[in-house]
C-alpha cells in the first residue's frame, strides 16, 4: 500500500510519500471502520497490492456526517479505479444507509492532476473544499521572527504529551472539517510521539501551550526525492495568541534548525480556507504552493 502511494506522489510530482510507519499509526487507531467489511485489496497474480478502498465515518463541526472513501489504484489496469471508488461509494452508502443522521454526505478528494483527479472529476461530485501542499525550496535567508514576549520553547518530556495534544485540539476547534477527538486518537499521537519529538518546537506561556509545530522526517523520502525534505506541519496557534506572529516564529526556528541539521527543504500543508489566513502566513516565511487538493461531495 506504501508503494502504491508514493508511485502515485510520483506520478503528480508532489505530495508526502508514505511510510510503512505512518500507515500503521493510522491503522493502528481506526474509528468508525472495521476492515473486514469496510475495506478492500486488489491484487495482481504476483500478490502486489494494485488498489484498495476505505470507508469510515466521522461527525463533522459543520454538522453533518461525513462517509468519507479513501482509495489508491495503479492506472497500469485499465477500469481498476473506478472499480476500487464505486466499491468504496456503495460500501459508504450502505453503512450510512444504517444511520438516520439528517445530514449525510459521501467525501472523495484528489489532488487536481493526475489519474484520480481524472476518475473523481468524472463522477460528477460537487467541488466543496481546497487545500494545498506547500514547499520552502531551500533552507537560506530564513526571516528573523522572534517569539513573542511571554512565551518561551523548552524541550519536548513526556509529562507534556497530554497538554501538547489538548492544546492542537483547542487551536484546531474553529476550523473547517473538526473532528471531535477521542483517546484513540490520544494513542495514535503517543504513536507519533515515539517517533522521535527533537524537531518539535513548542511555545510554552507559563503551564499552557500557547503554540506548535510538530516537524517530521518520513523514511526513504530522501532517496524518493533526491534532496532531504521535513515537514512542518501540525502547527496551531491557542486562540489569545493569534495574530502575534508565534506560529512564523516556530516556523523559522524550525527552519533554523533543520539547515543546522543539513536537510535541503521544507514542506507543509494548508486549509486554503483556514481561518487564521494561514496561507499569507506560510508564504512570508518562504513557502510556495506546488499542488492543490480538492475535496468533493455528495448529498445522500
Amino acid at each position: 500500500m506504501t508503494d502504491l502511494i508514493n508511485a502515485r506522489v510520483a506520478e503528480e510530482g508532489e505530495g508526502e510519500h508514505a511510510t510503512v510507519a505512518s500507515l500503521m499509526e493510522n491503522y493502528d487507531h481506526l474509528q468508525n471502520c472495521d476492515v473486514a467489511t469496510d475495506m478492500i485489496v486488489a491484487e495482481d497474480e504476483s500478490g502486489r497490492v494494485v488498489g484498495y478502498a476505505r470507508t469510515f465515518w466521522a461527525d463533522v463541526s459543520e454538522g453533518y456526517r461525513g462517509y468519507y472513501v479513501g482509495f489508491e489504484a495503479s492506472p497500469e489496469f485499465d477500469g481498476l479505479g473506478r472499480d476500487i471508488v464505486e466499491w468504496g461509494v456503495n460500501r459508504a452508502e450502505a453503512v450510512a444507509g444504517t444511520h438516520d443522521h439528517v445530514d449525510r454526505r459521501i467525501v472523495l478528494w484528489a489532488n487536481e492532476t493526475g489519474t484520480r483527479a481524472e476518475l473523481v472529476g468524472a463522477l460528477g461530485y460537487e467541488a466543496f473544499a481546497w487545500s494545498a501542499y506547500m514547499v520552502r525550496p531551500h533552507l537560506r535567508d530564513i526571516p528573523d521572527a522572534p517569539l513573542p514576549d511571554g512565551l518561551e520553547l523548552r524541550p519536548v518530556a513526556e509529562e507534556h504529551l497530554r497538554a501538547i495534544w489538548e492544546a492542537d485540539i483547542e487551536a484546531f476547534r474553529d476550523h473547517r472539517g473538526y473532528v471531535e477527538q477521542t483517546e484513540i486518537d490520544f494513542e495514535r499521537f503517543l504513536d507519533e510521539a515515539k517517533t522521535g519529538t527533537d524537531l518539535w518546537q513548542i511555545a510554552w506561556d507559563g503551564d499552557t501551550v500557547g503554540g506548535q509545530v510538530r516537524t517530521h522526517v518520513n523514511d526513504g523520502e530522501a532517496q524518493q526525492l533526491g534532496r532531504r525534505r521535513a515537514w512542518t506541519e501540525n502547527i496551531s496557534t491557542r486562540r489569545e495568541w493569534r495574530g502575534k506572529g508565534v506560529a512564523s516564529a516556530l516556523i523559522a526556528s524550525s527552519l533554523r534548525q533543520l539547515a543546522g541539521l543539513g536537510f535541503d527543504e521544507a514542506g507543509l500543508g494548508v486549509d486554503l480556507d483556514n481561518p487564521t489566513r494561514a496561507l499569507g502566513v506560510y508564504e512570508r516565511i518562504g513557502f510556495k504552493v506546488v499542488l492543490r487538493q480538492i475535496e468533493y461531495f455528495k448529498q445522500l
